[in-house]
């Protein structure tokens, strides 16, 4: 019987949960059914957590090169053994040492993308809202000037600098696999400079309880969410003013930094008929769903994959999605879903205002789109893939 690779996880963790994280540790789970995995953590709060001037000037310097971790993962390295090294982040936490280290040990180095941070500060290729894809061949001047990361030029600057590294380093061309959750996304990264043939798409797998789908349709639109620029609440605002609405209403769930904001534009527009139900515990889920006649995904990034639009087609509600990044790969058009240009408010009152004329339409929808995930989407598939992937590395490396 042939020995199972090893593979260490690393993840540095952001300041706020979000669905990446939830997905790092979904990975790592299920992995385990053809391979023995273990985790590297450390956590961004660590760096940008620092307010006195002599901790953010060594903060600073440990993003460039953080030699704390690279002396715990050599100690990781020779308990573990591993064969492979599949990261999801090490910024700004672990620094870009993380490759330089695997690089020396001759460790196969799968990065698994799930933003856009290797060439954005912020992950997103948003400036302040509006798409910007000024970095995207790896000069980070703009970013610098303009703030779009935590609102600062310092320490938009400063994430700039360690890009550059990462580009200095060569990662682009020593990392054995890219694994993208979308066509979108890849063809992102091959524009970065990252080889076309050494990125995999992968998307994540869903796994559909039969027992969620929800039969009857409700009168409402929920999104769900966090409350944030990127996903695009503010567009979607506008749009309901313009829809033909009737008695329903627009359900928010989850929080954000944006909560604030969107109040404040909500009355002063005078936008009826929009309820905050704040953040939702997944096992509490099922009453909001059956409120909902379908579900709304506005993001304004490309966003890589979209959970969100799986966990609609399990509860039986069709989607309205931006036509944009992985949404665009995963709905098809006027099928499991209407796919509406992105920021274009009329468009998008137009189809909410179709799918609440025709709620049954929406669960049909959402039949189709069950069909897909039952058909494309398995973890069974996945599991073969991500396999395979190791399977050649490792080959490779022998």
């Amino acid at each position: 019987m042939e020995r199972r690779p090893r593979v260490l996880q690393i993840f540095n963790r952001y300041l706020e949960y979000g669905g990446e994280q939830g997905s790092v540790g979904r990975i790592g789970d299920t992995m385990q059914e053809i391979a023995d995995v273990e985790y590297f953590l450390t956590s961004s709060d660590q760096l940008l957590g620092q307010r006195m001037p002599e901790e953010m000037v060594k903060a600073a310097a440990l993003a460039l090169h953080n030699p704390q971790v690279v002396e715990r993962l050599k100690r990781y390295q020779k308990i573990g053994r591993f064969d492979i090294w599949l990261i999801h982040n090490v910024f700004p936490a672990m620094s870009p040492s993380v490759y330089a280290l695997a690089f020396k040990l001759g460790i196969p180095v799968v990065q698994y993308l799930h933003n856009y941070r290797m060439s954005c500060v912020n992950g997103f290729f948003l400036n302040h809202g509006e798409t910007c894809t000024s970095c995207i061949h790896g000069n980070f001047t703009k970013a610098a000037l303009t703030g779009c990361w935590h609102n600062s030029r310092v320490v938009s600057g400063w994430m700039g600098a360690v890009m550059m590294r990462v580009r200095a380093m060569g990662v682009f061309r020593e990392v054995a696999a890219w694994i993208a959750v979308s066509r979108a996304q890849k063809d992102l990264h091959v524009q970065m400079g990252i080889p076309a043939e050494r990125i995999h798409v992968l998307p994540h797998f869903y796994e559909v309880d039969p027992e969620r789908f929800i039969v009857e349709p409700g009168r409402d639109v929920l999104f769900v969410g966090r409350l944030s620029k990127e996903k695009g609440v503010e567009q979607v605002l506008d749009a309901w003013k313009r829809t033909d609405r009737g008695e329903a209403k627009l359900l928010l769930a989850g929080e954000g930094p944006e909560r604030v904001a969107l109040e404040n534009k909500i009355a002063a527009e005078k936008i009826g008929g929009v309820e905050f139900l704040g953040f939702v515990a997944k096992e509490d889920q099922a009453a909001m769903w059956k409120r909902a006649a379908f579900s709304v995904v506005p993001s304004i990034w490309q966003e890589p994959l979209g959970l969100v639009v799986f966990e609609a087609w399990e509860r039986g509600r069709g989607v309205v999605v931006s036509d944009a990044g992985g949404l665009a790969d995963s709905v098809d058009d006027s099928v499991s879903g209407f796919k509406v240009p992105m920021r274009d408010a009329e468009a998008w009152a137009a189809a909410m205002g179709k799918l609440l004329r025709e709620p049954a339409r929406s669960v049909e929808m959402a039949r189709a789109g069950v069909a897909k995930l039952e058909r494309d989407f398995t973890k069974e598939k996945w599991l073969e893939r991500i396999g395979a992937i190791y399977d050649e590395l490792l080959k490779r490396k022998n």
